[in-house]
């Protein structure tokens, strides 16, 4: 059954389950749901999706990290949905209601469930966990996100590793762990893993695309996919939007990855950046939710910039204006519309622009006048 939290979104015979959020409550728009035809499932999401995670037989796959999440959840569907029956959450519904709607997505004839568990505090993948219980858990690095919620890389390795959990009774399948041994905190991650009955196994690389890639390759061959199979799979990959879309436009390439922003997370799209050839132009907005940190933060970039052969650099927002470029030819700017005039007037053809910053930045605009002036 297809079950909606959200009456923008239903269509009839669906199921409508009315949440309660901080500024909502889901009540209040059942009338809106029966008029557009649905019908009404008055449960708290969070326990149903619990007891009918217990009717499940697939295996499912639990994905976090502090960076990489969505890439991986993407990568994954693309290679295991080659030969099983896959179910994955769907772009970024990772939290409280998103982890719940995507249980209740798979059925008796899932073979796989992937879920996406994102946080910003402690204790918040430990509640995700307890509603998924993942038979496999992939932490795909611990980094600088949200640094300013948990105050230390060890809390956050502390808050990640909270998806191990101790098997149920009816909890039967093999349980692994999928770490990254050039992760921080990778031996206390493996601890913990075997706390909780998982075997861990490891994948690494010398840059994250190569970390992403080897973790996929291995998560594959555990679940019987040849070489062949998953280089196949990687064709079929396609990422969730604004997460590194690779737009052609004319003879400019545009690397869209507005989605977000955070320090592990702008090394990986510069280290994508390295590889497209062409001349680089990086345009970058704020990394928020760094805290005292986030000074060094935006610093540290730009000797990731400069190994990226970025020719310009264009930075929004309050922290990159306090970075010394170190050579870099730079320019920084309080507001979009001047930004987006001075790239639109830099672009030459051959140019490869990665765009890049948090969700509040709104650097997505830079990307649509892109498209417009180019397409």
């Amino acid at each position: 059954m297809n079950i909606s939290i959200d009456t923008r979104t239903i269509q009839p015979g669906d199921w409508f389950i009315p949440v309660k959020g901080e500024h909502f409550d889901g009540r209040d728009f059942i009338p809106d749901a029966i008029q557009k035809g649905a019908k009404i499932l008055d449960v708290d999401l969070q326990q149903y999706a619990k007891s009918y995670r217990k009717k499940l037989t697939c295996h499912v796959i639990g994905v976090t990290g502090s960076a990489g999440k969505t890439t991986m959840k993407d990568m994954l569907y693309a290679i295991l949905s080659g030969r099983y029956q896959v179910v994955k959450t769907e772009e970024n519904q990772n939290n409280q209601f998103g982890v719940p709607l995507t249980i209740l997505k798979a059925d008796a004839t899932t073979d796989i469930l992937i879920v996406e568990m994102g946080m910003r505090g402690i204790k918040e993948i430990d509640a995700l966990a307890r509603i998924a219980r993942p038979s496999h858990v992939l932490i795909t690095t611990i980094g600088t996100t949200h640094i300013e919620c948990l105050g230390s890389h060890a809390a956050i390795a502390k808050a990640k590793t909270e998806a191990f959990l101790k098997p149920l009774p009816w909890e039967t399948t093999p349980r692994i762990a999928y770490l990254n041994e050039q992760s921080p905190f990778a031996g206390y991650q493996m601890k913990r893993a075997t706390r909780a009955g998982f075997v861990s196994k490891w994948f690494g690389g010398q840059e994250k695309p190569e970390q992403n890639i080897n973790a996929a390759y291995l998560i594959g061959r555990d679940f019987g996919l040849s070489d062949a199979d998953i280089r196949a799979g990687f064709e079929r990959y396609t990422p969730s939007s604004h997460r590194m879309i690779r737009h052609h436009w004319g003879p400019i390439v545009v690397l869209d990855d507005t989605y977000n922003a955070n320090p592990d997370g702008m090394l990986y799209a510069l280290q994508q950046l390295k590889r497209t050839p062409g001349r680089h132009l990086l345009v970058v907005g704020d990394m928020l939710e760094l805290g005292t940190h986030a000074q060094d933060a935006h610093q540290d970039v730009v000797p990731w910039a400069i190994d990226a052969s970025v020719s310009v650099m264009f930075g929004l927002g309050p922290h990159w204006g306090r970075i010394n470029p170190q050579g870099i030819p730079y320019e920084h700017f309080q507001t979009h519309n001047p930004l987006i005039q001075r790239v639109l007037s830099e672009v030459k053809p051959g140019d490869v622009v990665l765009v890049k910053g948090s969700r509040s930045m709104k650097m997505e605009t830079v990307v649509d006048a892109l498209r417009q002036h180019l397409t």
